[in-house]
């Protein structure tokens, strides 16, 4: 168990015996699939509770030891994202959807979780928490969860099938969620923060999840309406009230990603009745 082990060497031994078996055994065990049935739930459930181990880090680690751990962290999801998605349709569908869960928790997990509260006390003494704060949110695994939930949301082929097509509509499913959490908790700690603002990594991540909704935006657009579920629309048009929101943001930065992405929604804002070229029937 990470960081409930006597020696942290154990964790470590431990996780990067794992890696070492899983690269050599997946490949093996999606050609028999009904030989390792079983053992899907389980790595899920070991992947799930190592990346987010119920034992905190201890108080006494250092800035480079945190970094080190959170490097093994992005090594999980550097395995499933090579490993894993692109072989979804070869694994049974209850761990790739815990496998999603796991992107969708990390991204948002890996972000909020070092989040000072200020409801109890003046902006100005907490200027130099939030400084101080910024190195325990593990900036580099959140971006890469993130980033894998975005590589696999686009259809890569028209007839929406092939590997990748066949986890689509739950990555887009997911992402889209990741996406709103985001953008609400961003507006509720920004304006607890007062006049402090930010750590800076909530800001890259704020831009990141902008930048990503204009760019999934753009590819459900160009995607055949039949291959976008009807559900995904709702999810995206959802997402329109919490962007307006954001309008109230001091960040420059956030901002200019709001606004381009607020752009993208032009197409789909149209009179009762009425299609668009890219929308037709899908809504």
């Amino acid at each position: 168990m990470k960081y409930g082990c006597p020696s942290q060497s154990s964790w470590m031994l431990a996780i990067n015996s794992l890696l070492t078996v899983l690269n050599i055994g997946l490949p093996i065990a999606r050609k028999q699939e009904i030989a390792f049935h079983s053992m899907w739930i389980e790595l899920g459930r070991t992947l799930e509770e190592f990346l987010f181990s119920q034992h905190p880090a201890p108080a006494t680690l250092s800035v480079e030891d945190y970094q080190r751990d959170e490097a093994i962290d992005c090594q999980v999801i550097q395995l499933i994202r090579n490993e894993i998605l692109p072989y979804a349709k070869c694994m049974p569908r209850e761990f790739i959807v815990c496998v999603m869960n796991i992107l969708n928790r990390g991204s948002i997990h890996s972000a909020t979780s070092a989040f000072i509260d200020t409801k109890d006390t003046e902006p100005e003494e907490n200027c130099v928490d939030y400084t101080e704060s910024s190195h325990k949110l593990r900036e580099e695994f959140a971006k890469m969860c993130f980033e894998t939930l975005l590589q696999f949301s686009f259809i890569t082929k028209q007839d929406g099938k092939g590997e990748e097509g066949s986890i689509t509509k739950l990555a887009v499913s997911s992402l889209l969620q990741r996406c709103k959490e985001v953008l609400t908790k961003y507006i509720e700690d920004e304006r607890l923060s007062g006049r402090c603002p930010l750590p800076r990594p909530r800001m890259t991540e704020m831009s990141f999840v902008l930048k990503a909704i204009m760019t999934l935006l753009v590819t459900l657009k160009k995607t055949s309406p039949a291959q976008v579920d009807k559900a995904i629309w709702t999810q995206v048009i959802d997402l329109y009230p919490a962007l307006v929101s954001c309008t109230t943001s001091t960040s420059p930065q956030v901002c200019t990603a709001l606004r381009d992405a607020l752009q993208e929604y032009s197409q789909l804002l149209t009179p009762p009745g009425q299609k668009t070229g890219t929308r037709n029937d899908s809504l």
